[in-house]
């Protein structure tokens, strides 16, 4: 409940870094890019693949965006995005359904799988005729009290929305849901929208200093029970979060 998402200097790359590492970022560079170039034994996929694991990820944008082609495998995944593998729609931006419904065969018959998902759907910019996910779910906010902006953004995270449910629902038919964690955080603040729209979905005002960063984290398993958490904590803590809960070790010296 009390969950932050800074802003880095390279939002959305930087983000990710944060989150799948454990680690600050550097100014000035593209540091998941530079991790390429780095052994990275606490990557994901690279402490999973030794218990077994087929560890995977996914993005429905181009492939080399960001340099992912060579981050995603250092950090123990094969990938698949679009021109490299996952086959989807050309579109802006692509959709998450499209490419949670054409990764699931990779791992849903495993015994043991690590998926990771990078989506695009929610991506700016926030308009009706230039957000095909946005305009596919127009007619669901129609009615909704807000500006085109903020009813436009709400659209297009229903595609996510949706691609969440479709996941949990295959994984519920092949019988592996009660043995699946999902964890889902967001790489930053919606600074596609301007403050004022922000504050309509917010339904008031938001603080530019701290409460701007405030967002969520989730993580999830169809048998547990609902445990709220208060600490205070940020994306630097997803990592060892998950290394814990998963009795992964990694050298809290470097994280």
């Amino acid at each position: 409940e009390n969950f932050y998402n800074p802003v880095w200097g390279v939002s959305t790359s930087d983000g990710e870094y944060v989150t799948t590492t454990g680690l600050i970022p550097k100014t000035g560079v593209w540091s998941y890019y530079r991790s390429a170039g780095n052994y990275m034994p606490f990557g994901f996929g690279n402490m999973f693949n030794p218990l077994g694991y087929v560890s995977g990820a996914y993005h429905n944008n181009t492939h080399t965006y960001y340099k992912r082609n060579l981050s995603y495998p250092n950090m123990g995944y094969f990938y698949k995005a679009v021109g490299s593998g996952l086959e989807i729609t050309k579109q802006w931006p692509q959709s998450d359904v499209e490419m949670v419904a054409a990764s699931l065969p990779d791992f849903i018959g495993a015994e043991r799988f690590l998926t990771y998902y990078m989506t695009v759907s929610g991506h700016m910019n926030y308009t009706f005729m230039g957000n095909m996910m946005a305009y596919k779910h127009r007619n669901e906010v129609a009615d909704l009290p807000y500006s085109e902006p903020a009813r436009a953004y709400i659209a297009c995270q229903m595609e996510f929305d949706a691609a969440v449910k479709l996941l949990v629902d295959e994984l519920d038919k092949a019988g592996k849901l009660g043995r699946t964690v999902i964890v889902i955080s967001g790489d930053h603040y919606p600074y596609g929208l301007e403050q004022s729209q922000m504050e309509e979905i917010n339904g008031g005002p938001i603080e530019k200093n701290f409460e701007l960063y405030r967002s969520t984290l989730i993580i999830w398993n169809s048998e547990m029970e609902p445990v709220h958490v208060g600490k205070y904590c940020s994306s630097l803590d997803i990592m060892p979060t998950l290394c814990n809960l998963f009795a992964l070790p990694y050298d809290s010296r470097l994280v």
